[in-house]
């Protein structure tokens, strides 16, 4: 509205009207003076209310009507300005408007000038005044508005056509006011045709619309009553009406009957014949308003329309009629063209113009793209097949031409396809233009027009544009329908449909995950329509995947690609779903050169003798739009494999991307789709992880391009397939750049790296099936690569994923010299996710199948005997990290509070412990599980099982708690069965003796230095098994004493139980079974499988010492000396320190099963190689001692000149500490020792020991050490005892004995002796007449000489004396103390002197006794101890002792005495003659003499 002050405005007009009219029309000149008069009569001042008071007079437009009247141009055109503000201030009176257009009509052809003035004011006549301009007098204004739009004057023709559309449209603007303000009173439903034709409005609007859709179909008009309009302005009016007031016209019944009977005929016939390009252009647009605004108003129509549409697109089946008949055999006529741009006047044979394809076309695509749209003509038309009521595929129909469409022209995709084509061709720089097919880029910068053909309304001709333009449009509105349908359905799916699968098996069958909202009939059209339309999408897609696309147009296609999966699984359509899914995996890697590349393998395999399965040479050029075809399968791996000259461009890895995101979005109901996504994740794994080697080596040798890189592989390679090895062997799809192209591969290996660990980490949020499938698939994907059989329990799953990999063309072999994808992935997804799958995440049934799973196929590639060994350490290592994150979580149980009660309680028991270091022990011993054969076992694999274990108790060595016995189970697989050879492959290291026992020894000795107090009884007995055999074990003689020198951890903490005094447990002591017939060795044994109670009972504890002290004994029966001497010194050690802390039991154990029988097993032993040392027999000790030898000169880097005599030695010492240290227990004042079962017995044992060391007796012919309570032990000692002794001994046995003599062994003897003799135990004359009686024996045999004995018969095998005079000396010594505790407890007899004065006689007369001193003047050490001997009888006669009087004593001493002066003329004499002459025993004689000379002296002062 005009602002200017129009009572100022119009005075001026008036005046100025008046003064050019006062002449010639004076009437004008009143009427204009009148009006001014009216116009100073109004006070008002502002322009509002001044024309508010001008409008209520009539008389205001009288001087402007009569103005045009005059037919004076100058006044005319005053009088027509006049009015236009008149109007435009809303200043006339309503009453005058009819006036007012009538009078418009009379100046109309004045000129241009007044004819804009007259269309300036026919809008704000219509629009301002809207109860006034109705009926007639909007006929009037239409009539303004034609006349003038069919002037010559282009502005004039123009704008009267513009304002015609704008007052049409205000014609229903008003209608719209009209229904707003008589709502209230219209019945919803009703029938408004009778209303329509009485409202003002209405009425009006119902007769405009009529009379254009009357005119467009060449009829005359009604109500505005003209004879021809431009068809084009009445379409484009009729646009007009539908793109404003659509709404309003559907609204009212009396319109759309107009529709339906007036415009839908001609549009219909419109389309029967050719037309000129303007108004199919309108037309066109007409169509797409009915199709998108009244669809559900003129259902018929629309499906007509539709059908028009798709048999005009479609070339194939078009004809020139409007029946649309089947296809015809014409050919199409092409008419000159400039290069790359086609004609739109090119005609299709001799039907409709491409440009009739191309508008159609165009409207397709903008019903295709709006989803709400689409979704609403599926429902009406297509939906109602679904009841069955009508068979109508309208919808399906368009779907299916515009496919057709969008892939008729096959030259756009690139030749020779794997895989989706880079955005460039190989060698190509960006901006590089090329005519060829494959150097193209289909996109909207090459293929659209610079606006859209049913947007050129001002043209008349259609105009040029490419080639491809009617494809692309094809393409992109199936994109569109794509993406529309996805934005319809993915807002509306609750957490990307996966809560819908929490806790479904696999197999079970998913029902989408939609919000409720959306459960009605909308899903069920939407889901129907996706179900209709997929298989066209997919062939869509599948052509267009081989199509050079623009960057733009690419990542639209890879977007509404993966929204298409999407949608399919949200909806539950499998079928879609893995057709969609598939075809992205198929597309994203160059299966072509893939399969060149397993031919090469094979030949290369031929050759080596290997056979494979043969591979269709037609299958490695197979399309990828054919996926139902199937090839031969190839071995996954191959110890062979050069680097690949192939790799994937970046497009490829977008795809790649577009993969994992859709298994990201569906992971919980991919199901058995798992499989082949996986196989497609794997092998791009692999050709990045190989190019961007590849890249890396490139840069390092300054760059090469894509051509030298195929050049590299075999000559086959290039013979094969030239062409295609071009294509694809640069991963971005630009000239390799050396460095450049090596920091792009590498960071789309980080980047999809990290994509697959969001893939993974997001399996876990999706529930139990996706976390089941998805450890199958990669199971079952390990299985492929290792050559391992698959699991027997997922034999039906197995065959489920490998249907569903049928369109999965190749597969690259995987790298062997690197960690496999499938196994580095599983071990990721358990290790990261092991709370979910050892149930501390709450839901145990989640996570119990897929570690079982899981550990069952890594077990068995672990151990299969045919596995690659990377992959073996590789599974291996997976199970080490599964299992120490599992520990972990083990250990936090009593600190997290979030981890399930069931888990926590899992803990407490055990159960959970064992079940988590189950998998190491079935590693280690090659038992991968029930159904599966029995693996090998592999020095690398147990390596790191061992490591493992070692790891777990240092990390978490507490929390193993109840699961003690599989910790020991596998120290005992290592003990018990070791595994096989190390294959030639393995380190030096590991292929030597003893490996595996040095890495699982130092488990055994952190538990032993840690952990023993974590450890329950029968843990304990088993750690005391395993330190016995790691001693026993002959590979590694450190580990074998460490393992003894370990006992001292196990004694420290036995001591530490018992430091009070134990209870008696009510056992029957050892003594007794060895006297009822048991034998040792069955009484050890029921030791070791006796049920043990809790670690405070006596019981258990007197278990666990005999067994630890009984095991220590075992080893000190080894034959290597290290080992057997060390072992009984930690023995005897144990004893002498730790013996006070046991009782009655426990020392009977000891004494009858581990000191007696160990002492009498190295006597014999020695007495044995002794006699073999002697005999010269050293075939037997070959082996042993010549190893003993080594070993020695290895140490002390002297070689060993008699192996056997060092062996002889060495058994030597150990009979020596083991008897000494016999010797010791009993000398011990201990009262418990003294309360054991036949205590005599033992006692006897131990001097029968000594007594067979000393004199050289064989142990086994002296002492059984059994007890035996009904044989007492003899204790009588006759006068003629000594004597008896040699009388009794058999003939040789003498010699026998001389030869088991060493000065060593007497001196040991004698030490052992002394510590008997020095012990406590004087409360028992019975037990000092033992020792007594065994001291007077060991004198007796050892000073024997027989007569038949020659030279030589005191010398050991070095030649050395044996018994000396030293040794005799200290011998003699004990008389003394042995005699006087005898006497002592009453029990010195006559019979005891005597046969001591006699066994004095026989060692002074032994052989190796000196006849004189170097001094003549003193007596020899024997003869000391002699005579000292003979003076201890002279007290006899004193106070206790048991000689009848001191005279007895006397004589006794004198008779002895007497008997020592008289021997040397005696028996000295005849055995120097007998050896050298009468003159020799003459001076032996005087030599005698002379030496016995100070004791007759020393015996005369007595």
């Amino acid at each position: 509205m005009a602002t200017t002050n129009i009572g100022a405005l119009l005075l001026g007009e008036l005046q100025a009207l008046s003064a050019e009219a006062r002449r010639k029309h004076p009437e004008i000149k009143e009427a204009a003076e009148r009006v001014i008069v009216v116009l100073r009569g109004i006070a008002a001042t502002s322009s509002g209310e001044i024309a508010k008071e001008l409008a209520a007079s009539d008389e205001v437009i009288s001087p402007f009507v009569l103005g045009c009247k005059s037919s004076n141009h100058k006044l005319a055109a005053m009088s027509v300005q006049c009015l236009q503000q008149l109007i435009s201030h809303r200043a006339v009176s309503p009453r005058s408007i009819a006036q007012t257009l009538s009078t418009l009509n009379t100046v109309i052809h004045l000129g241009v000038d007044i004819q804009v003035k007259i269309l300036q004011m026919v809008l704000p006549l219509v629009t301002m005044y809207d109860g006034c301009v109705f009926g007639e007098t909007l006929v009037d204004a239409f009539h303004l508005c034609l006349a003038l739009q069919k002037s010559r004057d282009p502005v004039v023709s123009n704008t009267a056509a513009a304002i015609l559309r704008q007052v049409v449209v205000a014609v229903f603007d008003r209608v719209v006011a009209e229904d707003q303000e008589h709502s209230d009173d219209d019945d919803e439903g009703a029938d408004t045709r009778e209303r329509d034709l009485t409202r003002k409005y209405a009425k009006d609007a119902f007769f405009v619309l009529q009379d254009l859709c009357l005119l467009a179909a060449d009829s005359d008009s009604i109500f505005i009553r003209v004879d021809a309009v431009d068809k084009g302005l009445v379409l484009d009016l009729i646009e007009s009406v539908l793109v404003n007031h659509a709404a309003v016209v559907a609204r009212h019944t009396a319109m759309v009957h107009i529709l339906r009977e007036r415009l839908a005929p001609f549009i219909v016939g419109f389309f029967a014949e050719k037309a000129p390009f303007t108004l199919v252009v309108r037309c066109i647009r007409i169509v797409w308003l009915f199709i998108r605004d009244l669809h559900t108003d003129l259902v018929p129509e629309c499906e007509m329309l539709l059908s028009i549409l798709t048999r005009l697109i479609d070339s194939s089946s078009s004809s020139s009629n409007s029946s649309g008949g089947g296809k015809s055999g014409r050919s199409s006529v092409s008419l000159p063209r400039i290069a790359g741009m086609q004609s739109a006047k090119t005609v299709l044979g001799s039907g409709f113009p491409l440009f009739y394809r191309v508008l159609a076309m165009e409207v397709l695509r903008n019903t295709l793209r709006e989803p709400q749209l689409l979704h609403r003509l599926y429902a009406q038309f297509d939906g109602r097949a679904a009841d069955g009521s009508e068979d109508c595929h309208v919808i399906g129909d368009v779907f299916k031409a515009v496919s057709k469409v969008a892939t008729e022209r096959p030259e756009l995709r690139v030749s020779n396809p794997d895989g989706i084509p880079s955005a460039l061709p190989i060698g190509a720089q960006a901006g590089d233009a090329g005519d060829s097919a494959d150097s193209r880029q289909v996109g909207a910068h090459s293929c659209c027009l610079r606006t859209e053909m049913h947007k050129l309304l001002d043209k008349h001709e259609p105009p040029l544009m490419p080639e491809p333009y009617l494809a692309y449009l094809a393409f992109t509105a199936m994109v569109g329908a794509a993406d529309g349908l996805a934005e319809r359905v993915l807002p509306l799916c609750t957490e990307n449909v996966r809560s819908s699968a929490l806790g479904s098996a696999p197999g079970s069958v998913f029902s989408p995950a939609l919000a409720p909202a959306l459960a009605d009939e909308h899903v069920a059209s939407v889901k129907k329509l996706v179900q209709d339309s997929w298989p066209v999408l997919l062939s869509v897609y599948t052509f267009y995947f081989a199509v050079r696309l623009d960057d733009a147009l690419f990542r639209q296609v890879m977007d509404t690609m993966q929204k298409l999966v999407q949608v399919s699984g949200a909806f539950g359509l499998l079928e879609a779903r893995d057709a969609f899914l598939l075809l992205l995996c198929r597309s994203c890697l160059p299966q072509a050169a893939i399969a060149d590349h397993e031919r090469q393998l094979q030949q290369g395999h031929g050759r080596a003798g290997v056979g494979l399965p043969a591979v269709d040479e037609a299958a490695a050029a197979e399309d990828a739009a054919e996926p139902s075809k199937t090839q031969a399968a190839l071995p996954l791996v191959t110890t062979s494999l050069a680097g690949v000259a192939f790799a994937m461009n970046a497009r490829q890895v977008e795809c790649l991307r577009a993969v994992v995101a859709c298994a990201q979005y569906l992971a919980a109901v991919l199901g058995p789709l798992w499989y082949p996504v996986l196989v497609t994740l794997q092998q791009a794994e692999e050709l990045l992880h190989q190019s961007h080697g590849m890249s890396a080596s490139a840069a390092a040798a300054g760059g090469s391009s894509g051509a030298a890189a195929a050049s590299t592989g075999p000559p086959a390679a290039t013979a094969t397939a030239p062409s295609r090895r071009a294509s694809v062997s640069n991963p971005t799809g630009v000239a390799a750049g050396g460095s450049d192209a090596g920091q792009s591969s590498a960071s789309d290996l980080a980047q999809i790296r990290s994509d697959y660990a969001r893939l993974l980490g997001f399996v876990r949020a999706s529930g139990a099936d996706a976390t089941a499938w998805a450890v199958r698939a990669l199971c079952v994907l390990g299985s492929d690569l290792s050559t391992v059989p698959a699991d027997p329990e997922l034999q039906a799953d197995e065959a489920a994923m490998r249907a569903t990999s049928s369109v999965i063309h190749r597969r690259l072999s995987a790298v062997l010299d690197r960690p496999t994808f499938a196994i580095g992935q599983l071990c990721a997804f358990a290790a990261g996710n092991v709370d979910l799958l050892v149930g501390a995440a709450g839901d145990a049934s989640a996570g119990d199948d897929a570690w079982r799973v899981a550990t069952r196929h890594l077990l068995a590639t672990a151990t299969y005997p045919h596995a690659p060994p990377a992959m073996r350490t590789q599974a291996c290592g997976a199970v080490s990290a599964i299992v120490l994150a599992a520990m972990d979580l083990v250990a936090q149980a009593d600190e997290e509070p979030e981890l399930a009660p069931a888990f926590v309680a899992a803990v407490a028991s055990g159960a959970a412990q064992v079940r988590i270091l189950t998998p190491l022990l079935q590693m280690l011993r090659g038992t991968p599980g029930d159904g599966f054969a029995a693996g090998g076992r592999f020095v690398d694999v147990s390596k790191l099982t061992l490591d493992t274990v070692h790891r777990v108790l240092q990390a978490s060595g507490r929390s193993i708690m109840r699961a003690w016995g599989v910790v020991f189970d596998i120290v005992h697989s290592v003990l018990d069965e070791p595994p096989a050879e190390a294959a030639a492959s393995a380190g030096a290291e590991a292929r030597q003796p003893g490996y595996l026992m040095r890495c699982v020894f130092p488990c055994l000795q952190l538990i032993c230095s840690d952990y023993l107090e974590d450890l329950p009884p029968h843990c304990l007995r088993r750690c005391i098994e395993c330190l016995a055999l790691f001693g026993r074990q002959n590979e590694d003689l450190n580990i074998a004493l460490t393992a003894i020198g370990q006992a001292w951890a196990l004694c420290d903490f036995l001591q530490g139980l018992s430091a009070a005094p134990a209870a008696e447990s009510g056992a029957e002591l050892v003594s007794g079974l060895l006297a009822a017939g048991s034998e040792r060795d069955a009484i050890a044994r029921a030791w070791w499988h006796e049920p043990l109670g809790e670690l405070a009972s006596a019981r258990t504890q007197q278990v666990l010492w005999t067994l630890l002290l009984h095991a220590l004994a075992e080893l000190g029966r080894d034959r290597r000396h290290e080992v057997r001497l060390g072992a009984v010194q930690t023995l005897f050690r144990t004893l002498d320190m730790r013996g006070d802390a046991f009782d009655a039991w426990l020392w009977d154990a000891v004494a009858w099963a581990v000191v007696l029988p160990l002492a009498r097993f190295t006597l014999t032993q020695r007495a044995y190689v002794f006699g073999l040392v002697h005999a010269r027999r050293l075939d037997e000790l070959l082996e042993d001692a010549q190893a003993e030898a080594a070993r020695v000169a290895g140490k002390s880097g002297v070689v060993a000149e008699d192996p056997a005599r060092l062996y002889a030695r060495q058994w030597d010492e150990t009979a020596a500490t083991a008897l000494l240290g016999a010797a010791r227990v009993w000398a011990a004042p201990r009262a418990a020792l003294l309360d054991i079962g036949c205590a005599e017995q033992a006692w006897q044992c131990v001097w029968l020991l000594v007594q067979a060391l000393f004199v050289g007796a064989p142990a086994d012919a002296v002492c059984a050490c059994l007890p035996d309570p009904a044989c007492a032990p003899a204790l009588d000692v006759p006068a003629d005892f000594v004597a008896s002794l040699a009388a009794a001994e058999a003939e040789g046995a003498a010699e026998l004995r001389a030869r088991l003599r060493t000065r060593d062994s007497l001196s040991a003897a004698i030490d052992c002796a002394s510590t008997l003799v020095s012990s406590a135990r004087r409360t028992s004359a019975a037990g000092w007449r033992i020792g007594w009686r065994a001291w007077l024996a060991m004198g007796a045999l050892a000073a024997r000489v027989p007569g038949s004995a020659g030279r030589g018969f005191n010398e050991d095998a070095q030649g050395t004396a044996a018994v000396t005079p030293d040794a005799l000396c200290a011998y003699l010594r004990l008389c003394p103390t042995i005699a006087n505790a005898l006497r002592a407890a009453g029990g010195f007899t006559e019979a005891d002197a005597r046969a001591l004065l006699h066994l004095a006689r026989v060692v002074l007369m032994h052989v190796e006794i000196p006849l004189h001193a170097a001094d003549d003047c003193k007596m020899t050490a024997v003869q000391a101890q002699v005579l000292d001997i003979v003076l201890l009888i002279l007290d006899g006669g004193g106070p206790g002792a048991s000689l009848d009087s001191a005279a007895a004593a006397t004589a006794l001493a004198a008779e002895n005495l007497a008997a020592l002066a008289v021997l040397p003329y005696a028996v000295l004499p005849r055995i120097a003659r007998e050896q050298h002459g009468a003159l020799a025993a003459a001076a032996v004689v005087e030599r005698t003499r002379a030496a016995f000379a100070p004791m007759t002296e020393r015996l005369d002062v007595l």
